[in-house]
């Protein structure tokens, strides 16, 4: 019999709750994700905010354009899922599980960084500068170094230390502040752009002697000999499915704006990609407990069904009262940024809001499958939403109104949650005890990897 203090929700003010919220793992690295996604949140909206101020609007729609592009060949090709589902089964041979990582994500995002500028000729206009020789070398070096970035953070949260990860972005985002105003005058077309990434190419350098030269040492003493190692055979299942699953993912946050972007002027694109991006911090906070309920579960497969209700619970609190809060000041906030940003930005921002709430449900049981191996229905998944979104954005939309993008989003995360919600109440239902136990069921990985 579990312990229900552990996991059940407790009272914010009975003594002691913050304590024993932290103590748990599920929930310290899952706040640490959610702190996060709420600096993220902020600084973002800081740095659009002086972005439109110290840039034109067609600069901004540009430069946005190339960073998507950047993100999505970058995290595209991360192999996050491998170290956030492997790290917590691995000890001594958890530094080379994290180096060959490293070296496919960053030859995969190599070659489709060098693809993709073969042909910019499809994207449109806001991409024909990269055919200048600096400017594609400066693609292809951003491209890796975002990989990079964004695998240290799974590095992190699979070593159970996702508390760095809002430290080392708010250092991050502040750096990037800066230099967004610092370049505005000397570098008026490509600041922002220059901003993004030259700090992530610094960064990469002192947080790898972090992870290499403490936390590693530190995770392979302490796990050594601790159950059950995961086989090449058992990481080669995964990784097929995984990594499909992944890949739509990262094209629905990324490559769906590229495709806009190519379809818009660069003035349009700018309130659109604002709106995007702040829309995609909230889709942060839908990943976070998703991403430690797949670590946790991997490190006690046995309280997997306790770890789904308790973040099920969690989701529902934290996200339903910020998207409430986004809904009703958007209109407002975004008349900071002047031009049109709150009258073209605004209703899009709004529907992107409603979106995460079925968007979270949807992450949390991949979570679920990640920890049992079901790498197939993952990739289904993800192929279905990224599937159903692009094709009813070329099919329906409209340069004139952009909130048809949003509702797109939503409709179709609201019929893949609609799929999927049996299944994930399934994984959170109370097991009855082993002795009356019978058939195969989701929580004992009856599917095996197939899926």
């Amino acid at each position: 019999m579990s312990d229900p203090g552990v996991l059940a929700p407790q009272p914010p003010g009975q003594p002691g709750w913050l304590r024993r919220e932290l103590s748990n793992p599920l929930f310290r690295n899952a706040y640490a994700l959610v702190a996060n996604g709420g600096l993220t949140g902020l600084l973002g909206l800081a740095y659009w905010a002086l972005g439109a101020k110290f840039y034109a609007p067609d600069d901004v729609g540009r430069n946005w354009a190339v960073i998507q592009a950047i993100m999505f060949v970058g995290s595209v090709t991360m192999l996050n899922f491998l170290l956030i589902r492997f790290i917590p089964q691995t000890a001594r041979g958890t530094r080379a599980l994290v180096l060959v990582c490293y070296g496919t994500g960053t030859a995969a995002a190599a070659l489709l960084a060098l693809a993709f500028l073969a042909t910019l000729e499809v994207w449109g206009p806001s991409f024909q500068h990269l055919n200048e020789g600096k400017a594609a070398v400066w693609f292809l070096v951003m491209a890796v170094a975002w990989n990079l970035w964004n695998q240290q953070e799974g590095v992190f949260t699979g070593l159970r230390h996702a508390g760095w990860v809002p430290v080392v972005n708010a250092v991050f985002g502040a750096t990037k502040l800066v230099m967004l105003v610092a370049l505005a005058a000397a570098f008026p077309d490509d600041g922002v752009t220059l901003s993004w990434f030259v700090p992530v190419m610094v960064a990469i350098v002192p947080v790898s002697f972090l992870i290499f030269g403490r936390m590693i040492p530190a995770h392979s003493r302490e796990n050594f000999g601790r159950g059950p190692r995961p086989t090449y055979g058992e990481i080669g299942r995964y990784v097929g499915g995984a990594y499909v699953g992944g890949a739509f993912q990262y094209a629905s946050i990324s490559l769906i704006p590229v495709v806009v972007a190519a379809h818009i002027s660069e003035t349009a694109n700018a309130y659109f990609q604002m709106a995007w991006a702040l829309g995609m911090m909230l889709d942060l906070l839908a990943l976070t407990l998703s991403m430690s309920l797949t670590v946790e579960g991997s490190f006690e497969r046995e309280r997997l069904a306790e770890s789904t209700r308790a973040a099920l619970r969690r989701t529902l609190t934290l996200m339903t009262p910020v998207v409430v809060v986004v809904i009703v000041a958007a209109p407002f906030a975004l008349e900071f940024f002047g031009h049109d940003y709150s009258e073209k930005g605004a209703p899009l921002l709004q529907i992107l809001a409603l979106a995460v709430l079925p968007k979270a449900l949807i992450e949390l049981y991949i979570g679920v499958l990640r920890v049992v191996n079901r790498t197939r229905l993952i990739a289904l998944l993800q192929a279905v939403r990224f599937a159903g979104v692009l094709a009813l954005i070329l099919a329906l939309f409209d340069s004139e109104h952009l909130a048809t993008i949003g509702l797109i989003i939503v409709a179709v995360n609201v019929v893949v949650a609609a799929a999927i919600l049996p299944g994930l109440l399934r994984a959170a239902k109370p097991k009855p005890s082993p002795a009356s136990e019978g058939g195969i069921s989701l929580e004992d990985g009856g599917s095996g990897h197939g899926g």
